[in-house]
Protein backbone atom coordinates (compact mmCIF):
# COMPACT_ATOMS: atom_id res chain seq x y z
CA UNK A 1 0.00 0.00 0.00
CA UNK A 2 2.86 2.17 0.64
CA UNK A 3 4.34 1.78 -2.53
CA UNK A 4 1.57 2.38 -4.13
CA UNK A 5 1.12 5.86 -2.62
CA UNK A 6 4.66 6.31 -3.24
CA UNK A 7 4.36 5.52 -7.37
CA UNK A 8 0.88 6.52 -8.10
CA UNK A 9 -1.33 8.30 -5.47
CA UNK A 10 1.43 10.96 -4.85
CA UNK A 11 2.58 11.87 -8.00
CA UNK A 12 -1.29 12.42 -9.02
CA UNK A 13 -1.95 14.60 -5.97
CA UNK A 14 1.04 16.41 -6.71
CA UNK A 15 0.02 16.99 -10.49
CA UNK A 16 -3.39 18.11 -9.56
CA UNK A 17 -1.55 20.99 -6.89
CA UNK A 18 0.78 22.29 -10.19
CA UNK A 19 -2.33 21.99 -12.08
CA UNK A 20 -4.19 24.49 -9.45
CA UNK A 21 -1.37 26.46 -9.06
CA UNK A 22 -0.71 27.11 -13.07
CA UNK A 23 -4.48 27.85 -13.83
CA UNK A 24 -4.41 30.24 -10.87
CA UNK A 25 -1.45 32.20 -11.89
CA UNK A 26 -3.26 32.06 -15.69
CA UNK A 27 -6.53 32.82 -14.58
CA UNK A 28 -4.86 36.37 -12.40
CA UNK A 29 -3.06 37.09 -15.19
CA UNK A 30 -6.26 37.90 -17.36
CA UNK A 31 -7.22 40.13 -14.25
CA UNK A 32 -9.76 37.75 -13.13
CA UNK A 33 -11.24 37.30 -9.90
CA UNK A 34 -9.78 33.88 -8.60
CA UNK A 35 -12.28 32.92 -6.26
CA UNK A 36 -14.96 33.54 -8.82
CA UNK A 37 -13.42 32.08 -12.10
CA UNK A 38 -12.47 28.21 -9.92
CA UNK A 39 -16.61 28.65 -8.95
CA UNK A 40 -17.11 28.75 -12.60
CA UNK A 41 -14.06 26.06 -13.69
CA UNK A 42 -16.09 23.98 -11.00
CA UNK A 43 -19.33 24.39 -12.41
CA UNK A 44 -18.39 23.93 -16.26
CA UNK A 45 -16.71 20.32 -14.63
CA UNK A 46 -19.34 19.41 -12.35
CA UNK A 47 -22.58 21.44 -12.74
CA UNK A 48 -22.28 22.78 -9.52
CA UNK A 49 -23.28 25.14 -8.00
CA UNK A 50 -26.27 25.65 -10.76
CA UNK A 51 -26.45 28.33 -13.48
CA UNK A 52 -29.66 29.70 -14.66
CA UNK A 53 -28.22 28.21 -17.85
CA UNK A 54 -25.98 25.71 -17.12
CA UNK A 55 -26.60 22.89 -15.41
CA UNK A 56 -25.58 19.33 -14.18
CA UNK A 57 -26.52 17.39 -16.88
CA UNK A 58 -24.84 20.22 -19.47
CA UNK A 59 -21.44 19.63 -17.50
CA UNK A 60 -21.79 15.95 -17.87
CA UNK A 61 -22.51 15.92 -21.47
CA UNK A 62 -19.49 17.54 -22.19
CA UNK A 63 -17.34 15.64 -19.55
CA UNK A 64 -18.33 12.44 -20.32
CA UNK A 65 -18.31 12.79 -24.81
CA UNK A 66 -14.19 13.76 -23.59
CA UNK A 67 -14.08 10.97 -21.49
CA UNK A 68 -15.05 8.09 -24.03
CA UNK A 69 -12.54 9.75 -26.22
CA UNK A 70 -9.76 10.20 -23.60
CA UNK A 71 -10.64 6.81 -22.29
CA UNK A 72 -9.70 5.16 -25.16
CA UNK A 73 -6.69 7.17 -26.51
CA UNK A 74 -5.16 7.15 -22.84
CA UNK A 75 -4.92 3.26 -23.22
CA UNK A 76 -4.25 3.12 -26.42
CA UNK A 77 -0.71 4.56 -25.22
CA UNK A 78 -0.64 2.93 -22.00
CA UNK A 79 -0.86 -0.56 -23.31
CA UNK A 80 2.25 0.33 -25.56
CA UNK A 81 4.38 1.60 -23.14
CA UNK A 82 3.29 -1.38 -21.41
CA UNK A 83 5.13 -3.07 -23.51
CA UNK A 84 8.47 -0.57 -23.75
CA UNK A 85 6.67 1.65 -26.62
CA UNK A 86 5.77 5.26 -26.60
CA UNK A 87 3.27 5.62 -29.43
CA UNK A 88 3.27 9.02 -30.45
CA UNK A 89 0.64 8.22 -33.35
CA UNK A 90 -2.68 8.11 -31.60
CA UNK A 91 -3.74 10.91 -33.07
CA UNK A 92 -2.88 9.72 -36.52
CA UNK A 93 -4.66 6.00 -36.46
CA UNK A 94 -7.59 8.11 -34.51
CA UNK A 95 -8.31 10.17 -37.99
CA UNK A 96 -7.52 7.01 -39.89
CA UNK A 97 -9.79 4.73 -37.83
CA UNK A 98 -12.72 7.56 -37.82
CA UNK A 99 -12.69 8.01 -42.05
CA UNK A 100 -12.52 4.18 -41.75
CA UNK A 101 -15.70 4.10 -40.11
CA UNK A 102 -17.54 7.07 -41.81
CA UNK A 103 -16.95 5.16 -44.87
CA UNK A 104 -18.21 1.51 -43.70
CA UNK A 105 -20.77 4.07 -42.18
CA UNK A 106 -22.22 5.08 -45.73
CA UNK A 107 -22.55 2.02 -47.55
CA UNK A 108 -25.30 0.73 -48.89
CA UNK A 109 -26.47 -3.22 -48.66
CA UNK A 110 -25.04 -3.79 -45.30
CA UNK A 111 -27.52 -5.66 -42.98
CA UNK A 112 -28.96 -3.37 -40.40
CA UNK A 113 -27.96 -5.92 -37.27
CA UNK A 114 -23.76 -5.94 -38.50
CA UNK A 115 -23.95 -2.32 -40.41
CA UNK A 116 -22.63 -0.39 -36.54
CA UNK A 117 -20.34 -3.31 -35.42
CA UNK A 118 -18.88 -3.29 -39.07
CA UNK A 119 -18.29 0.64 -38.74
CA UNK A 120 -16.24 0.41 -35.51
CA UNK A 121 -14.72 -3.24 -36.52
CA UNK A 122 -13.34 -1.21 -39.56
CA UNK A 123 -12.09 1.94 -37.10
CA UNK A 124 -10.21 -0.35 -34.81
CA UNK A 125 -8.81 -2.33 -37.57
CA UNK A 126 -7.32 0.73 -39.51
CA UNK A 127 -6.20 2.27 -36.67
CA UNK A 128 -4.29 -1.01 -35.78
CA UNK A 129 -3.30 -1.08 -39.88
CA UNK A 130 -1.96 2.41 -39.12
CA UNK A 131 0.21 1.41 -36.38
CA UNK A 132 2.00 -1.79 -37.94
CA UNK A 133 4.50 -0.14 -39.91
CA UNK A 134 6.30 1.65 -37.10
CA UNK A 135 6.14 -1.59 -35.40
CA UNK A 136 7.58 -3.68 -37.92
CA UNK A 137 10.35 -0.61 -38.25
CA UNK A 138 10.47 -0.88 -34.71
CA UNK A 139 10.87 -4.94 -33.89
CA UNK A 140 12.86 -5.30 -37.55
CA UNK A 141 15.04 -2.60 -38.39
CA UNK A 142 15.17 -0.90 -34.88
CA UNK A 143 13.52 2.12 -35.46
CA UNK A 144 12.69 4.61 -33.11
CA UNK A 145 9.17 4.45 -32.39
CA UNK A 146 8.31 8.24 -32.02
CA UNK A 147 9.68 9.22 -35.10
CA UNK A 148 7.91 6.68 -37.49
CA UNK A 149 4.52 7.51 -35.32
CA UNK A 150 5.00 11.46 -35.58
CA UNK A 151 5.60 10.93 -39.16
CA UNK A 152 2.70 8.75 -39.99
CA UNK A 153 0.30 11.48 -37.78
CA UNK A 154 1.20 13.97 -41.01
CA UNK A 155 0.89 11.25 -43.21
CA UNK A 156 -2.78 10.52 -41.71
CA UNK A 157 -3.63 14.03 -41.72
CA UNK A 158 -2.96 14.97 -45.20
CA UNK A 159 -4.05 11.52 -46.32
CA UNK A 160 -7.50 12.40 -44.66
CA UNK A 161 -7.56 15.93 -45.81
CA UNK A 162 -7.16 14.66 -49.57
CA UNK A 163 -9.73 11.84 -49.21
CA UNK A 164 -12.38 13.94 -47.58
CA UNK A 165 -12.09 16.23 -50.06
CA UNK A 166 -11.84 14.47 -52.79
CA UNK A 167 -12.37 10.88 -52.86
CA UNK A 168 -14.77 10.17 -50.56
CA UNK A 169 -16.86 13.75 -50.19
CA UNK A 170 -20.12 14.05 -49.59
CA UNK A 171 -21.76 14.77 -53.10
CA UNK A 172 -25.07 16.75 -51.78
CA UNK A 173 -22.19 19.51 -50.40
CA UNK A 174 -19.41 21.79 -50.69
CA UNK A 175 -18.06 21.15 -47.30
CA UNK A 176 -15.35 18.61 -46.92
CA UNK A 177 -16.66 16.24 -45.05
CA UNK A 178 -18.36 12.48 -45.73
CA UNK A 179 -21.71 12.08 -46.26
CA UNK A 180 -23.47 11.30 -42.94
CA UNK A 181 -23.41 7.86 -41.93
CA UNK A 182 -26.52 5.37 -42.18
CA UNK A 183 -29.09 5.86 -39.22
CA UNK A 184 -28.74 1.83 -38.47
CA UNK A 185 -24.88 2.65 -37.87
CA UNK A 186 -25.07 5.44 -35.08
CA UNK A 187 -24.52 4.38 -31.72
CA UNK A 188 -26.98 5.27 -29.35
CA UNK A 189 -27.47 7.81 -26.51
CA UNK A 190 -27.24 6.20 -22.94
CA UNK A 191 -30.32 8.20 -22.28
CA UNK A 192 -31.82 10.65 -24.51
CA UNK A 193 -33.73 12.45 -22.21
CA UNK A 194 -30.94 13.32 -20.11
CA UNK A 195 -27.50 12.38 -20.61
CA UNK A 196 -27.00 12.57 -24.52
CA UNK A 197 -23.37 10.91 -24.35
CA UNK A 198 -23.72 7.67 -26.54
CA UNK A 199 -22.99 4.32 -25.69
CA UNK A 200 -19.66 4.47 -26.68
CA UNK A 201 -19.17 5.91 -22.95
CA UNK A 202 -19.77 1.69 -21.84
CA UNK A 203 -17.79 0.43 -24.43
CA UNK A 204 -14.57 2.31 -23.34
CA UNK A 205 -15.40 1.08 -19.38
CA UNK A 206 -15.63 -2.33 -20.64
CA UNK A 207 -12.11 -2.12 -22.75
CA UNK A 208 -10.56 -0.42 -19.67
CA UNK A 209 -11.53 -3.16 -17.86
CA UNK A 210 -10.87 -6.14 -20.11
CA UNK A 211 -7.58 -4.44 -20.12
CA UNK A 212 -7.06 -4.34 -16.80
CA UNK A 213 -7.69 -8.47 -16.50
CA UNK A 214 -5.90 -9.24 -19.95
CA UNK A 215 -2.36 -7.37 -18.47
CA UNK A 216 -2.11 -8.75 -14.82
CA UNK A 217 -4.51 -11.58 -14.82
CA UNK A 218 -2.73 -13.29 -18.22
CA UNK A 219 0.18 -15.30 -19.62
CA UNK A 220 0.13 -12.57 -22.39
CA UNK A 221 -0.22 -9.49 -19.89
CA UNK A 222 2.51 -10.67 -17.84
CA UNK A 223 4.89 -11.37 -20.89
CA UNK A 224 3.75 -7.92 -22.42
CA UNK A 225 4.58 -6.17 -19.31
CA UNK A 226 8.01 -8.19 -18.91
CA UNK A 227 8.94 -7.18 -22.10
CA UNK A 228 8.48 -3.31 -21.25
CA UNK A 229 10.01 -3.96 -18.29
CA UNK A 230 13.63 -5.57 -19.64
CA UNK A 231 13.71 -6.84 -22.67
CA UNK A 232 16.75 -8.30 -21.88
CA UNK A 233 15.29 -10.51 -19.22
CA UNK A 234 12.45 -11.52 -20.97
CA UNK A 235 14.02 -12.60 -23.96
CA UNK A 236 16.37 -14.63 -21.61
CA UNK A 237 13.13 -15.70 -19.79
CA UNK A 238 11.91 -17.24 -23.51
CA UNK A 239 8.83 -14.36 -23.79
CA UNK A 240 8.74 -13.62 -27.27
CA UNK A 241 9.31 -10.20 -26.82
CA UNK A 242 9.16 -9.64 -30.84
CA UNK A 243 5.84 -10.41 -30.82
CA UNK A 244 4.84 -9.02 -27.95
CA UNK A 245 5.82 -5.82 -29.32
CA UNK A 246 4.14 -5.93 -32.45
CA UNK A 247 0.46 -7.57 -30.82
CA UNK A 248 1.57 -4.06 -28.20
CA UNK A 249 1.42 -1.61 -30.76
CA UNK A 250 -1.17 -3.30 -32.75
CA UNK A 251 -3.56 -2.82 -29.93
CA UNK A 252 -2.60 0.61 -29.37
CA UNK A 253 -3.32 1.63 -32.69
CA UNK A 254 -6.96 -0.32 -32.84
CA UNK A 255 -7.97 1.67 -29.81
CA UNK A 256 -6.69 4.84 -31.26
CA UNK A 257 -9.18 4.01 -34.06
CA UNK A 258 -12.03 2.68 -31.90
CA UNK A 259 -11.92 6.17 -30.67
CA UNK A 260 -12.01 7.77 -33.95
CA UNK A 261 -14.96 5.87 -34.97
CA UNK A 262 -16.82 5.94 -31.61
CA UNK A 263 -16.77 9.70 -32.43
CA UNK A 264 -17.96 9.55 -35.81
CA UNK A 265 -20.50 6.52 -34.80
CA UNK A 266 -21.68 8.31 -31.80
CA UNK A 267 -21.43 12.11 -31.86
CA UNK A 268 -20.24 13.45 -35.20
CA UNK A 269 -22.12 11.10 -37.70
CA UNK A 270 -19.28 11.43 -40.02
CA UNK A 271 -15.74 12.48 -41.02
CA UNK A 272 -14.55 16.24 -41.94
CA UNK A 273 -11.64 17.90 -42.11
CA UNK A 274 -10.47 19.16 -38.89
CA UNK A 275 -11.70 16.20 -37.20
CA UNK A 276 -10.57 16.28 -33.41
CA UNK A 277 -7.25 14.23 -33.57
CA UNK A 278 -5.93 16.19 -30.61
CA UNK A 279 -7.57 13.48 -28.05
CA UNK A 280 -4.40 11.37 -29.14
CA UNK A 281 -2.15 13.61 -27.81
CA UNK A 282 -4.06 14.37 -24.57
CA UNK A 283 -4.08 10.69 -24.30
CA UNK A 284 -0.25 10.80 -23.63
CA UNK A 285 -0.82 12.56 -20.37
CA UNK A 286 -3.81 10.36 -19.15
CA UNK A 287 -1.62 7.35 -19.53
CA UNK A 288 1.41 8.57 -17.86
CA UNK A 289 -1.10 10.08 -14.91
CA UNK A 290 -2.44 7.28 -14.71
CA UNK A 291 1.05 5.00 -14.15
CA UNK A 292 -0.14 3.25 -17.53
CA UNK A 293 -2.76 0.95 -15.17
CA UNK A 294 -5.73 0.50 -17.22
CA UNK A 295 -8.12 1.19 -14.30
CA UNK A 296 -6.32 4.46 -13.15
CA UNK A 297 -6.82 5.34 -17.00
CA UNK A 298 -10.50 5.91 -16.04
CA UNK A 299 -9.80 8.28 -13.38
CA UNK A 300 -7.10 9.97 -15.18
CA UNK A 301 -9.60 10.74 -18.27
CA UNK A 302 -12.18 11.79 -16.02
CA UNK A 303 -9.23 14.31 -14.19
CA UNK A 304 -8.30 15.28 -17.65
CA UNK A 305 -11.80 15.89 -19.66
CA UNK A 306 -13.26 17.68 -16.47
CA UNK A 307 -10.53 19.88 -16.53
CA UNK A 308 -10.63 20.73 -20.09
CA UNK A 309 -14.80 21.26 -19.71
CA UNK A 310 -14.38 23.74 -16.58
CA UNK A 311 -11.97 25.74 -18.64
CA UNK A 312 -14.17 26.27 -21.57
CA UNK A 313 -16.92 27.04 -19.59
CA UNK A 314 -14.68 29.83 -17.66
CA UNK A 315 -13.69 30.97 -20.93
CA UNK A 316 -17.66 30.94 -21.78
CA UNK A 317 -18.71 32.58 -18.80
CA UNK A 318 -15.77 35.63 -18.10
CA UNK A 319 -14.13 35.80 -21.15
CA UNK A 320 -10.90 34.64 -20.18
CA UNK A 321 -8.82 32.93 -23.09
CA UNK A 322 -9.91 29.94 -24.07
CA UNK A 323 -6.07 28.98 -24.35
CA UNK A 324 -5.38 29.13 -20.50
CA UNK A 325 -7.56 25.11 -21.23
CA UNK A 326 -4.44 24.08 -23.65
CA UNK A 327 -1.45 25.87 -21.48
CA UNK A 328 -2.73 23.84 -18.42
CA UNK A 329 -3.12 20.41 -20.16
CA UNK A 330 0.74 21.43 -21.88
CA UNK A 331 1.65 22.04 -18.32
CA UNK A 332 0.34 18.77 -16.95
CA UNK A 333 1.81 16.65 -20.08
CA UNK A 334 4.88 18.18 -18.87
CA UNK A 335 4.68 17.27 -15.33
CA UNK A 336 3.43 13.69 -16.24
CA UNK A 337 6.31 13.24 -19.34
CA UNK A 338 8.72 14.48 -16.27
CA UNK A 339 7.61 11.81 -13.61
CA UNK A 340 7.69 9.29 -16.12
CA UNK A 341 11.17 9.84 -17.33
CA UNK A 342 12.53 10.17 -13.53
CA UNK A 343 10.76 7.10 -12.98
CA UNK A 344 12.59 5.08 -15.68
CA UNK A 345 16.03 6.27 -14.94
CA UNK A 346 15.75 5.53 -11.24
CA UNK A 347 14.52 2.07 -12.73
CA UNK A 348 16.89 1.83 -15.07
Amino acid sequence: MGAMLRTRVAPALLGALVVLAVLSALVLAAGKPLGESFQIVLQGATGYPRGEAFGPLDAWDAVLHDLTLLVLTGLAVAIALQAGLFNIGAAGQLLVGALAAAWVGTQTGVPAPLHLPLALAAGALAGALWAFPPAWLKVRRGAHEVISTIMFNYIALYLTHWLVTERLKDPAGDAPQTAPIAEVARLPMLHEAFLQASWGLAIAVLVALGLWLALYRTVWGYETRATGANRDAADAAGAPTARRTTEAMLLSGALAGLAGAIEVCGVQYRFFEGFPAEYGFDGIAVALLAGNHPALTLVSAYLMSALRSGAYHLHAETGAPKEIAVVVQAVLILYVAAVYLRKRRIEG
